[in-house]
């Protein structure tokens, strides 16, 4: 469920698993008579004689509903849960500063903070063209970009330098270092070439390793 939150993904799937698990334990309780017949709950019992027909006719006047009702909402969850899928970009929240008692001294919108760092990446030397998004909190921040660096440049020397300043920049503000910093990493190339050069780039904080894609 990429659009969906963990929480909400984790409760969406309890429910599921309470629901299938309510119905599992009353067909083990018909099929064995497990309840006995003065219990409260001996109502949901269903006589050991009976069949699909007889039940049915013998609750036809709420049966037919009840069961139509159901499979509607059986396929708009369906629906919905598929729709759920479709990914999507996380929504921004703001980011909150906090003091050494966690008193909220100041928010921060995370687009003014993208706006500076994708300005402060454009100073980069050989690169041309760079656009950043974070998200998450202030401790554990994610920082996502995409970077044009020009052909002539030094590609090795500007990505590394581009992500310094993501992973820097940052920590001076917020006082604690990015979770992740990703880059997208384009090779800008002339027009009348037909090579396309890109080279994912992530590393992790807390001395994570650098990993690189090219393609």
């Amino acid at each position: 469920m990429r659009s969906l939150s963990g929480t909400r993904n984790r409760i969406a799937l309890t429910v599921a698993g309470l629901l299938t698990l309510a119905v599992a334990a009353w067909l083990v309780a018909v099929s064995f008579s497990l309840i006995p017949a003065g219990s409260p709950l001996a109502g949901l019992m269903v006589p050991t004689d009976s069949t699909v027909s007889t039940v049915v006719q013998e609750h036809r006047g709420w049966a037919l509903p009840a069961a139509t009702a159901a499979s509607i909402i059986a396929v708009l969850a369906g629906l919905g849960l598929l729709l759920a899928q479709i990914p999507t970009a996380p929504s921004h929240t703001s980011l909150r500063l906090h003091d050494d008692d966690g008193t909220v001294l100041a928010t921060l919108e995370p687009q003014v903070l993208e706006r500076a760092l994708a300005e402060r990446v454009d100073g980069v030397p050989g690169v041309e063209e760079a656009s950043v998004r974070v998200s998450g909190s202030t401790t554990s921040l994610r920082i996502l970009a995409e970077v044009t660096v020009a052909e002539d440049a030094q590609v090795e020397w500007a990505v590394e330098e581009a992500r310094r300043v993501l992973a820097a920049d940052p920590e001076t503000v917020l006082g604690t270092s990015p979770r992740s910093v990703d880059l997208l990493v384009r090779v800008h190339t002339p027009r009348s070439s037909s090579r396309s050069d890109r080279v994912a780039v992530r590393q992790e904080s807390a001395g994570g390793e650098l990993v690189s894609e090219a393609a």
